[in-house]
């Protein structure tokens, strides 16, 4: 009996030494992002970030683009978001940060290596609130290079190519455009890269400072390119979701598509052998060939974490080489200065894209925040002939809040 309590009293004293090594657990890092596409290629930069932080263990949830905006509003209002999730910069981000959703990163994080676009992306009246950690994207026109090899085509440049193309490959029976629109996003990036070959850059601004108006003639004209799109889409194309748009597109279900470098991933999950080439999306007439570029959802910290200093740890590691090497190389551009695809020819092309006339995405901003939510409303009426492209402009104008830039 003495030796049995002997042996309980040892194994007690083991068990009070070996726990607090084994309560030493890692911090855990609740993260959620909005492509399930990408989830092996996150994780793997994941594995890499806790391979040289062992204490911090990064828990990532992925939520479908079309529900996540509801899961993380929903997880707000109750005070239960992770501790790192994506916001879109401008308004978005604005708008947590004022009500005290989200960290101030101002003096918590070193920006400087970000690229001028993310770095204005990330600072809202001279604050940095979130940082685009996962790289940006730039929107232009994929093609197949197979269909438009066996059918002796090469990609439109104008708007006029671009209807001689289609016409080439209905004869064909070849399906020339993959358009999901149940959503509008597809017909309102199709907007914004029309009206940015019209407009530019710098008529772009002047469209958020009011002195140029989406109800301008020449701009009207990207209502009507728009409008005249419509019979290349795909059958059904009203009646389809954007994930199942791309999917078709990936399975060589239709000749061309307006996409972004961040859909690429997921066209190679979907098909690994897609062979897709990648141009500037054609010019309206008295335009130039066109993209438009955003950052891939900024990430903020919640206000409401326990783990705000490794949640900034893990930032930090984010916008270094390292992390966005691996971001350009797997899933799509990066943000950080510098850093370019080591092998990767449709993500250069699509950087050699973005050199002829590329405009930030219109929801960025806050004088033109709310215009892709009302050409999503009024895409289907334009298409279907039930509004004019001249009502269509006047329903965008009727949303923009102008601005002394």
């Amino acid at each position: 009996m003495n030796q049995l309590i002997k042996l309980l009293t040892i194994g007690a004293l083991l068990a009070s030494t070996a726990l607090p090594a084994l309560a030493q657990d890692k911090t855990v890092l609740t993260m959620w992002h909005n492509h399930p596409e990408w989830k092996d290629r996150v994780e793997a930069i994941l594995a890499k970030f806790e391979a040289e932080n062992p204490t911090i263990d990064v828990q990532l949830e992925e939520i479908s683009g079309p529900q996540y905006n509801t899961r993380i509003n929903t997880a707000l209002a109750a005070g239960e978001a992770p501790d790192l999730f994506l916001l879109q910069p401008g308004p978005d981000t604005a708008a947590a940060g004022k009500a005290g959703y989200i960290v101030e990163l101002t003096d918590k994080l070193d920006v400087t290596g970000l690229t001028d676009a993310a770095t204005d992306a990330a600072t809202i009246d001279g604050k940095v609130w979130s940082v685009p950690v996962l790289g940006s994207y730039t929107v232009g026109l994929y093609y197949q290079r197979q269909i438009f090899a066996d059918a002796g085509l090469t990609p439109p440049t104008t708007m006029a190519e671009f209807h001689t193309v289609c016409q080439a490959l209905l004869d064909k029976g070849i399906t020339p455009m993959i358009a999901p629109a149940q959503d509008g996003v597809i017909p309102a990036f199709l907007y914004m890269l029309l009206s940015s070959s019209i407009l530019g850059a710098e008529g772009f601004d002047e469209i958020r400072a009011g002195t140029r108006k989406f109800t301008d003639p020449d701009v009207v004209q990207a209502a009507v390119e728009l409008r005249d799109m419509y019979p290349c889409f795909q059958e059904g194309s009203l009646g389809t979701p954007y994930v199942e748009g791309k999917a078709l597109f990936a399975l060589g279900q239709g000749a061309m598509l307006e996409g972004g470098s961040a859909d690429y991933a997921g066209f190679t999950e979907t098909n690994p052998n897609v062979d897709l080439g990648v141009v500037p999306f054609p010019a309206v007439a008295g335009g130039k060939p066109s993209t438009v570029t955003g950052m891939e959802g900024a990430y903020a910290v919640n206000a409401g974490s326990e783990h705000v200093d490794d949640a900034v740890k893990f930032l930090q590691w984010m916008l270094s080489p390292t992390a966005a090497q691996m971001v350009v190389d797997t899933i799509t551009l990066t943000t950080t200065e510098g850093v370019l695809p080591a092998d990767n020819r449709v993500m250069s092309e699509m950087l050699t894209a973005a050199q002829s006339r590329d405009v930030r995405v219109f929801y960025e901003f806050p004088e033109t925040g709310q215009v892709m939510s009302i050409i999503q409303a009024n895409a289907a009426s334009l298409f279907l002939g039930e509004m004019s492209p001249e009502d269509f402009s006047a329903s965008l104008q009727a949303v923009v809040a102008p601005s002394t830039l």
